[in-house]
C-alpha cells in the first residue's frame, strides 16, 4: 500500500508540473487587464531566485472571478537593477504594478504600500508568491469583508494557546482553527491570503521599521500585533482552514522551516509582543 501511495503522489506532482508548464507556455496568449473594480489592493513580494516563478501566483490572481483596483508586486531596487523576467514585463503591460523599495525582507508585502501615500486608500489584501490561488479567491475575501468591514480577515489561521501558568504555547503547537468567530487569538497564516482593513495598516505604519529588529522574518507576527493594538480582532472566512496548492519548485519550505521547526517564530513572538499584548489576547476567549 505504502508503494501505491508513493506512486499516486508521484503521478500527481508530475500532473501538476505539467498543468502549470501549460499555463505559463500560454501566457503570451493572454492580453487581458489584471485589475478589476474590487475595492481593495492586493500586495505580494518575492526575491531571487523565487521572482523567476512569481508569474505563476499572479496569473492566478488575475484569473479570479474578480480582480482588484490594483495588483502590486513589491521587489527590492537590487533586484530589479538585476533584471526582470520577460513573463513579468508581460504582466506589467496588463495592469501589474511591479514597485522597488528597501529589503524589508517579508514585511515587503504590505509595509510599502502602508507608507506610501499620507491616506491610505484600499484595505489590503497579502498574497503570497508560491500559492496558486483558486478563481474565487478574492470573491469570498470581499464577501466576508462586506459583511464584516472591520475585522482582519483570513482563509486560514491558527489559535493561539496557553499553558495552565498563563505562558504562550510554542507556534509549532497551535491547532488550526475550528470557528468563524473573531478573536484575538485567532492569528492568521499569509500563505492562504489575508485582508487587512484600514486600522491594522495604519497602526503598522505607525511603528515604522522597527520589525526590522525585533521581527524581521515574520510579517504574520507583526501584522497580528499591529490588529490586537488596533483594537481589531482577526477571524477565519471559514469554519474550516483553507490550504491553497503550492507552484512545484517554489521552495516554500525555506523560510518555513527557520521560523517553526527552528523556533523563529517563538522568538520572534517573545521580541515583539508586549506583556500588554499577551494579557489582551488572553483574555479574548471567543472560541
Amino acid at each position: 500500500m505504502r508503494i501505491v501511495r508513493l506512486v499516486r503522489h508521484a503521478v500527481r506532482a508530475v500532473l501538476k508540473r505539467c498543468r502549470f508548464a501549460l499555463w505559463r507556455a500560454s501566457g503570451w496568449l493572454r492580453n487581458a487587464s489584471v485589475l478589476g473594480d474590487a475595492p481593495v489592493v492586493v500586495s505580494l513580494t518575492s526575491f531571487w531566485p523565487r521572482i523567476a516563478g512569481v508569474d505563476l501566483a499572479i496569473e492566478s490572481i488575475a484569473a479570479g472571478t474578480v480582480r482588484p483596483r490594483r495588483l502590486v508586486l513589491w521587489l527590492c531596487d537590487s533586484d530589479i537593477a538585476a533584471g526582470l523576467p520577460r513573463r513579468l514585463r508581460r504582466l506589467e503591460r496588463r495592469g501589474l504594478e511591479i514597485i522597488g523599495c528597501p529589503d524589508y525582507r517579508s514585511h515587503k508585502k504590505y509595509y510599502p504600500y502602508a507608507i506610501e501615500r499620507d491616506q491610505i486608500a484600499f484595505p489590503l489584501v497579502t498574497a503570497d508568491d508560491d500559492a496558486y490561488y483558486p478563481r474565487d479567491w478574492l470573491e469570498g475575501l470581499i464577501a466576508a469583508h462586506a459583511e464584516h468591514p472591520n475585522d482582519v480577515l483570513a482563509y486560514r489561521s491558527k489559535e493561539i494557546r496557553f499553558d495552565d501558568h498563563g505562558g504562550i504555547l510554542p507556534y509549532r503547537s497551535w491547532p488550526l482553527r475550528t470557528s468563524t468567530a473573531p478573536s484575538y487569538r485567532v492569528f492568521p497564516t499569509g500563505v492562504a491570503g489575508v485582508l487587512y482593513p484600514l486600522a491594522v495598516l495604519e497602526e503598522a505604519r505607525r511603528h515604522g521599521t522597527s520589525f526590522m529588529e525585533l521581527c524581521p522574518h515574520a510579517d504574520d507576527l507583526w501584522l497580528h500585533r499591529s490588529a490586537v493594538r488596533a483594537g481589531v480582532a482577526p477571524r477565519q472566512v471559514h469554519e474550516c482552514a483553507v490550504d491553497v496548492p503550492g507552484i512545484p519548485g517554489a521552495q516554500r519550505v525555506a523560510l518555513m522551516t527557520s521560523n517553526t521547526e527552528a523556533g523563529g517564530n517563538d522568538r520572534q513572538f517573545r521580541a515583539t509582543y508586549s506583556f500588554s499584548d499577551c494579557e489582551a489576547i488572553r483574555g479574548d476567549r471567543h472560541v
